[in-house]
């Protein structure tokens, strides 16, 4: 016999008030009814916990979805994200309790019974600012509370069926888009010109036949030649944007040569206004501006240097596809082309055109204001060298070309992990020689200058026992108290030490120098000879001793407990600080020992190719004292050959999670923090990224950078 089941309302079972009940026509009804009550015997106690209220509350729950939520959905939801309107924006449909259970591209949009997990919530709150919807208008506070409610109690849907196969992403063929236009194919020399019957002399390069071919297919007859009069100003103006001068016409017309117009065109590309005019149309395509153009509108460093790259590149005749190398990668040309005038790299000017473009200088997103710098930095490349719009794939896949959204972003990673800096255009040969014969002098004659410094310094310090107590005695002699004499006034005129150095036959002037080192070295515990400064004005040698000790018991006790706060991102813009021990992962740069490839990354010649290793000597300009200082720890240095040159050092990229940065200095540096590739172009914002350092004498210094902005 033929089954029908169907679904109804049981009430008699168990406790239970809804129950999917089989009603079976034919002989089989009582087995089926049999094997129901056994399976009813067998659940027991099971099957008598079901929540006696579940109709009563389902009911309740589909009718406030009714009431309250479909028609939320239908007014701001259904014309972008439902069957009926065609559309799945973000692979999204809400007009089926499927559609909305499965989600679209950023997951599932409900939690049923946890509104704050649900990022349906999230979306109508509006709390990213990346994701809001309705994107127009925020719901109202009631509509966003009913939808809150609606998923505490378990989002109750009536909605029954499939969910509809739509999508809102086109399906992207990039071979098919190459196959099907002719930019994307290999350039064809096979083509022949076509014959022409009667060409009248009117051809006469090897374009002219194919213009004639299309213009006789149009019915069109081509213009007669210009007269003379009118051909010498065209090319004035189309080579130089300037008029011919009276005399220049009447030379022109008169000249009889059949070379005549070779002639003039050559003169005009060879004058300097031939660059300056058809510079100017590259200038625009570069989007030059020696300005930010955002509000204060400030200047572009050496903007001009870039202008003037382009008119001389054009008079000077340079291949475009150098013209392009330099451009994308001049800075990185192995054999830079030069100026014949000044001898300045002018390979290294052309990619100053990446940083033309308008800048905010006090972003309040940083990470916003990068994506727009680098989606310029594309845009302007791919109009200029490729004809086409890849700004386009920045968020879709291009509708019309062959480019991907992945290859948009692929570039970006390029432009993104590139950097900004000034570079010294100055001749480059010049600088690789003078750089490589500093190098050689230092190597040929380090041992020898350190050998001869070694044997004064040993005469020296032969004559410490003599000075070291006579000026130790000086300094414990001298008085204290308000108009007390300093140990400053203690010069080598001064009667005390006039009398003590003749009395024990040492020089005057040493020996006040000795008084006012021992004077600095009581004060500081970090002097090598602070504890013997120390015992030679009468403390015990036990005391000093047990200073010294206890110091590096400190020391070492401050290190371990160096602490970092870190920064941990919970939910969305929810950043806990926690604090845990410092680790050596923590450290960004040690200059002490020697750098991988990965770690070292100079700009110029100044840094040289590593740190100076410690107990290097540094060299001075006074020629009587040719070694300043010895380099007592491995360190980063801009002095190791000469001042003279010019470059900068920087770090590995690294997550900023703590608070704070900190640097072992000496001398002075200018430090800045780049931020998501942002560099600071003015206030009143981020001016906490530039840090001016000065160490105000030879000692090492810690210098704290507060990072906890970022």
């Amino acid at each position: 016999m033929a089954k029908r089941l169907v679904r109804n309302g049981f009430t008699g079972c168990v406790g239970l008030n809804m129950w999917p009940v089989f009603v079976v026509f034919g002989a089989s009804f009582m087995s089926f009814f049999q094997r129901l009550l056994q399976g009813t015997a067998a659940l027991g106690l099971g099957m008598a916990a079901w929540p006696s209220g579940l109709a009563a509350a389902e009911a309740g729950g589909i009718e406030f979805f009714e009431n309250h939520i479909r028609p939320v959905l239908v007014q701001n939801c259904y014309k972008c994200h439902s069957e009926e309107a065609g559309k799945a924006k973000g692979e999204l449909l809400l007009d089926t309790r499927e559609g909305l259970l499965k989600g679209g591209d950023a997951g599932p949009v409900i939690v049923p019974g946890d509104p704050k997990a649900s990022l349906l919530i999230k979306v109508v709150s509006y709390e990213n600012e990346d994701l809001q919807m309705p994107p127009k208008n925020k719901l109202p506070d009631d509509a966003i509370a009913k939808l809150t409610e609606w998923i505490e109690m378990g989002a109750p849907d009536p909605r029954a069926g499939k969910s509809a196969e739509i999508t809102d992403k086109d399906e992207f063929d990039i071979a098919k888009r190459k196959a099907e236009h002719w930019a994307w194919q290999p350039v064809r020399r096979d083509i022949q010109p076509p014959e022409l019957n009667a060409a009248g002399g009117w051809a006469k390069t090897a374009i002219d036949p194919f213009i004639l071919s299309r213009l006789k297919a149009a019915n069109l007859t081509p213009s007669g030649p210009a007269s003379r009069q009118t051909m010498i100003r065209r090319l004035y103006f189309d080579l130089t944007g300037l008029p011919p001068t009276p005399a220049e016409v009447e030379a022109f017309v008169s000249d009889t040569s059949p070379l005549a117009y070779e002639n003039l065109v050559e003169r005009l590309l060879a004058s300097p206004h031939f660059g300056e005019r058809w510079g100017q149309h590259w200038l625009d395509l570069m989007r030059f501006a020696e300005t930010r153009g955002h509000e204060a509108d400030y200047p572009i460093p050496q903007a001009y240097r870039y202008r003037n790259y382009v008119v001389r590149a054009l008079n000077a005749d340079v291949p475009y596809n150098d013209f392009v190398v330099e451009h994308v990668a001049g800075d990185m040309v192995k054999q830079p082309r030069l100026d014949p005038a000044t001898r300045e790299n002018e390979s290294a000017k052309g990619p100053g055109f990446w940083h033309l473009g308008e800048a905010t200088h006090s972003p309040v997103d940083i990470r916003g204001d990068e994506c727009n710098r680098v989606h310029n930095q594309i845009d302007v490349y791919s109009k200029a060298f490729l004809g086409l719009t890849m700004g386009c794939a920045r968020c879709h896949d291009h509708k019309f070309d062959a480019i991907s959204t992945a290859d948009y972003y692929a570039f970006a990673g390029f432009l993104q992990s590139s950097s900004y800096h000034l570079k010294d255009v100055a001749d480059p040969v010049e600088q690789e020689s003078a750089y490589e014969k500093l190098t050689k002098l230092r190597a040929a004659n380090e041992t020898k200058v350190v050998t001869e410094y070694a044997a004064t310094v040993e005469k020296r310090v032969s004559q410490v026992g003599a000075y070291l107590p006579v000026a130790a005695a000086i300094l414990k002699a001298i008085p204290t108290g308000k108009d007390a004499p300093k140990p400053a006034d203690y010069i080598a005129s001064h009667p005390t030490v006039k009398a003590k150095a003749e009395a024990a036959k040492l020089n005057a002037d040493k020996l006040a120098a000795w008084v006012a080192y021992l004077n600095k070295a009581r004060g500081s515990v970090a002097d090598p000879l602070h504890g013997i400064v120390k015992v030679a004005l009468g403390q015990s040698r036990g005391e000093a001793l047990a200073t010294m000790r206890k110091l590096e018991a400190d020391t070492t006790a401050l290190a371990k407990s160096v602490k970092i706060i870190e920064t941990v991102e919970e939910g969305e813009r929810n950043y806990v600080k926690s604090e845990r021990d410092w680790r050596a992962e923590d450290m960004v740069a040690d200059y002490r020992r020697e750098q991988g490839s990965d770690e070292w990354f100079p700009g110029g010649k100044q840094f040289g190719a590593g740190p100076m290793k410690a107990g290097s000597p540094v060299f001075g300009n006074d020629p009587n004292r040719p070694i300043r200082e010895f380099n007592e720890n491995g360190a980063a240095r801009n002095d190791e050959l000469s001042t003279r040159f010019s470059g900068l050092i920087r770090t590995r990229t690294f997550g900023v999670n703590g608070d704070m940065l900190w640097y072992r200095y000496k001398g002075k540096a200018d430090v800045f923090m780049s931020v998501n590739s942002h560099r600071q172009v003015a206030g009143p914002l981020h001016g906490i990224v530039r840090q001016k350092l000065d160490s105000k004498g030879d000692e090492w210094k810690w210098h704290g950078h507060r990072v906890r902005d970022y």
